[in-house]
């Protein structure tokens, strides 16, 4: 196998390669920007903190494509045996961005459920801060970078020939495909030699890198299995962009049709808008069921049937019917599934009606 080294190219497109960096941080800084101006004004007005949804986006793309553009330039410049360290302190700190952002995220995406603590949210506000002085410190290096106005620092000049560049750079080398074990310990032995000495000289910044790793891992796991596990009662208030509690719950036989009949509070938080149905499934054993707005009309005696109403900040009450497949012989629960990470269990305490 044949393949050419890389070095020519990063060197003949390295301003247009910081053009991109730059581009990607600033996107990142500018939607940075806007969670911290949120969080200013819920600090002045805490009921605007409903509308946190909108400003939770982890965006993981951009991040670990600063990181890899980062990685390129990095070990370009280690080969060229230029100064480097900027790209290091990029890469590690916009590992720390991302983990506090993953951090941020979570205590905002619980808004709803908190009285919210001036304390807290100012902390929180005041890290944002810091972290944005740090992108914007970044951006206006990688801007340098891009325009050239320090490139002379790196010998990399507009004309190609001044750039370091040489037959070298990007020469063609063979790979044998055969596998030959002593090179490849001996290779994998160079490797650990040099990962040690990497990890020497930014042992500091990999160990904090690691620690916050470990506990952004560690909290989203925790809080993840407490949600799987959390179980609700009837009465018990749930949602975060809805607000709902099952007010009673009916088991329903006859004529060989088994339905479970839901009796339910429901309001929303910030603006008007239809619930969907489907998020409301009603699991027994190992069956899922979705509620069936076409035989609701047949249980209007237990209250008025759900059907597209838009739902406000009022606490309004509706029911939905869910017809099953066996006659019930199992706990029957109602999961709530709000978002893609987020959901309710609900143990249903059915009365049977006849």
């Amino acid at each position: 196998m044949v393949l050419r080294k890389p070095y020519a190219f990063l060197i003949k497109h390295f301003r247009f390669i910081h053009l991109i960096i730059t581009v990607l941080l600033g996107y990142v800084a500018f939607k940075n920007r806007e969670v911290y101006k949120y969080i200013n004004e819920v600090i002045k007005n805490t009921s605007l903190r409903y509308d946190a949804l909108d400003y939770i986006a982890y965006r993981v793309f951009f991040y670990i494509a600063i990181i890899l553009f980062c990685l390129a330039i990095y070990y370009l410049l280690k080969y060229k045996n230029k100064p480097r360290s900027i790209y290091m302190i990029t890469i590690f700190g916009y590992i720390f961005v991302f983990g506090f952002m993953v951090v941020l995220y979570s205590y905002m995406n619980n808004f709803h459920n908190i009285a919210i603590d001036q304390k807290t949210i100012r902390l929180y506000r005041d890290i944002l801060n810091i972290t944005l002085w740090f992108q914007y410190y970044i951006i206006v290096i990688m801007t340098i970078r891009t325009l050239g106005f320090d490139i002379k620092r790196f010998d990399f000049r507009r004309d190609v020939q001044e750039l370091n560049m040489d037959a070298a750079d990007g020469e063609e080398i063979e790979i044998d495909t055969q596998i030959d074990t002593t090179n490849a310990k001996m290779i994998v032995r160079k490797q650990l030699r040099e990962f040690g000495y990497f990890f020497k000289e930014y042992k500091l910044y990999i160990i904090t890198i690691l620690i916050i790793i470990i506990a952004i891992v560690g909290y989203n796991v925790y809080n993840y299995m407490s949600d799987l596990y959390t179980v609700y009662n009837e009465g018990d208030y749930i949602g975060g962009l809805y607000n709902i509690a099952v007010k009673d719950s009916y088991y329903y036989t006859k004529n060989n049709n088994n339905n479970v009949v839901v009796n339910f509070d429901i309001s929303k938080y910030g603006v008007t808008d239809k619930f969907t149905v489907s998020n409301l499934v009603l699991v027994v054993g190992k069956k899922k069921y979705i509620a069936d707005k076409n035989i609701c009309y047949k249980f209007s005696r237990f209250g008025n049937c759900y059907k597209n109403q838009y739902v406000s900040d009022d606490m309004s009450n509706y029911i939905l019917v869910y017809e099953l497949d066996d006659i019930l012989d199992e706990d029957a629960y109602l999961v709530y599934n709000e978002s893609y990470n987020n959901s309710y269990r609900i143990k249903l305490s059915l009365k049977e009606y006849k």
